[in-house]
């Protein structure tokens, strides 16, 4: 659940920035749908298996911002550098994601010790 709530807030960023031109309904919306996220991983992984804070799935919301730079009403080269920046570092977020989920998974089959 937690992968479809992001993936439609990755698409409700798009569809706000580049489509509708709607920055700010696409911050709020991102950033809601970011907390949602948020939240269901920390109510299904505990914070000793790797659910202490996980930065890298505020993926929406950091790309809600880096287009807000690109395609803002006053765009420089400055602006529009440190959003490719910012671009790449998201990517960077998604393969942390991944290495995260992985290790959450504990594909080691090695035996939970915890109780509900």
């Amino acid at each position: 659940m937690m992968h479809l709530i992001m993936a439609f807030s990755y698409w409700i960023t798009l569809h706000n920035v580049c489509e509708l031109g709607m920055i700010w309904c696409s911050n709020l919306g991102a950033a809601g749908l970011t907390a949602g996220v948020w939240i269901m991983f920390r109510m299904d992984v505990l914070p000793e298996h790797g659910g202490a804070f996980p930065v890298e799935i505020g993926g929406p919301f950091v790309t809600s911002i880096t287009l807000g730079m690109m395609y803002g009403h006053t765009v420089n080269q400055t602006m529009m550098n440190i959003a490719r920046g910012i671009a790449a570092v998201i990517i960077l977020m998604h393969v942390a994601l991944c290495f995260r989920l992985y290790s959450v998974a504990k594909p080691s089959m090695s035996r939970v010790n915890h109780t509900a």
